[in-house]
């Protein structure tokens, strides 16, 4: 998905991160949010790489309205009910979702290591959230006692049950061959979504 054509329908709302929006019909009334969970919310998401700023759209009229997102470059569903622990992202990541969600930041040595930061993005909550995306999403299901290895540039986010399992590994072969020094390792049981694009 490139961009995102929403119909909201008579007292609906959708959120969405500050500069996502493309359009939106007249019917539909803008709020932004700053200080509506408090200091400690803003702070998280601050921390998570998110602007302060939570854009609330919600539908004034009796009938439906539409609006259009877009993320940088793509964009990924993802339906949090499949993820009861929420997701782990890239900083920053986060786009829009149906309904308000958890934003929380979550320190990982192995991605400052790998070339991500020490922070990344815990999002949790229940609804739909989309991330940004180069190319279209892949979906890597890692089984129990398998493990992965990930571009840390070509990762979009994963399940948080397997944030405990996710290390650096160190490769001279890889700085040689182009893929950087080291990749994000990540033992199954695991979700993990990567691009489809060298970015």
């Amino acid at each position: 998905m490139k961009s995102l054509e929403v119909e909201l329908q008579p007292g609906e709302s959708f959120f969405c991160e500050k500069g996502a929006i493309i359009y939106h019909e007249g019917g539909i009334e803008k709020n932004v949010r700053v200080l509506n969970k408090g200091i400690t919310d803003m702070l998280k998401r601050k921390l998570s790489g998110e602007s302060i700023f939570l854009v609330e759209l919600t539908n004034k009229l009796y009938k439906p309205q539409k609006l259009m997102l877009a993320g940088k470059i793509g964009m990924l569903p993802l339906d949090l009910k499949q993820f009861p622990n929420g997701i782990i992202c890239r900083k920053g990541y986060y786009i829009a979702s149906t309904k308000e969600l958890d934003m929380d930041f979550s320190l990982n040595l192995s991605s400052l290591v790998s070339g991500t930061g020490l922070i990344m993005q815990k999002i949790s909550g229940n609804g739909t959230v989309f991330l940004d995306s180069f190319g279209s999403a892949i979906l890597l299901n890692v089984e129990n006692n398998d493990s992965v290895y990930v571009d840390e540039k070509s990762f979009i986010c994963m399940d948080a049950n397997a944030q405990s399992r996710m290390g650096a590994d160190f490769s001279a072969k890889g700085l040689l061959g182009g893929e950087g020094l080291t990749m994000f390792r990540i033992q199954g049981p695991a979700s993990v979504y990567v691009n489809s694009v060298n970015v």
